[in-house]
């Protein structure tokens, strides 16, 4: 073997030796937001974001350590650094730019509204006026609402979408609002068609945000850079898609 082979093969063992070293990733995640991410009745933390999370931590030779923060403490987590990486289904949006790294989006969604079949609701200020209608709090979604029609409905945000889900359920509320990849499943667990109606259209307004990405700390160039790089391997090999149909029934990246 050349000399020079010898030397290339020193450095790249070196590298990848410092690399199995580094410490775990702090993974922030909400842990109430199913099927990406929840926390199991052992307390271990599960769903997509979880299995693309690890699929990134295996490219990078990292080990990832799953942190459970609410909803509204995560960027605060981020910034405190008692979090590496901010893996939670966070839609990038202009304002989070200005307190975030987001890597480039992972998938892709869209608004939706649902009712009981038979409602007989309008996605319109009319066709919702007086209505009771929950949202995820501190989301793009509430915003987006609240912009939308104002105080002629009544808006309910709760911490988590598990807390919104089981009021409708209980009658509390008389429609939802949330992005599709985390309705449609819930409707299909829950019912389906038969059970639940689709009030309106799609929403893809850029207000509200159609890409999901991976947040660091604003100076961690580095680590956004490998998050990138991971991603495209993970999507390139079928990872990512193979992750995606264990939960969702349809494409969260179309092509």
């Amino acid at each position: 073997m050349k000399l020079s082979t010898i030397i290339a093969l020193g450095f790249i063992l070196a590298s990848t030796a410092a690399r199995a070293e580094d410490p775990p990733l702090k993974m922030g995640v909400e842990g109430a937001y199913p099927p990406f991410n929840a926390v199991d009745a052992a307390g271990k933390v599960e769903g997509f974001d979880v299995d693309i999370g690890e699929a990134i931590c295996n490219r990078l030779n990292r080990t990832c350590e799953w942190v459970v923060v609410q909803w509204d403490g995560l960027i605060p987590a981020l910034q405190a650094e008692k979090i590496d990486v901010l893996m939670s289904s966070m839609t990038i949006t202009e304002e989070r730019k200005q307190q975030v790294l987001f890597s480039k989006p992972y998938y892709f969604s869209y608004g939706m509204m649902i009712a009981n079949k038979g409602s007989g609701l309008g996605f319109s200020s009319d066709g919702l006026k007086g209505h009771d209608v929950g949202v995820q709090a501190a989301t793009t979604h509430e915003h987006w609402l609240r912009d939308k029609f104002g105080d002629a409905i009544k808006l309910h945000g709760y911490p988590s979408s598990d807390e919104m889900f089981l009021d409708f359920q209980n009658g509390r509320l008389d429609a939802v609002f949330a992005e599709a990849p985390a309705m449609v499943p819930w409707m299909e667990a829950n019912g389906g068609v038969a059970a639940y109606e689709q009030i309106g259209p799609n929403i893809t307004d850029a207000a509200l945000g159609t890409e999901i990405g991976i947040a660091v700390r604003k100076d961690d160039t580095e680590l956004a850079g490998d998050i990138n790089a991971a991603l495209d391997e993970i999507i390139a090999d079928g990872t990512f898609k193979t992750a995606a149909k264990k939960y969702f029934s349809f494409e969260l990246r179309p092509q």
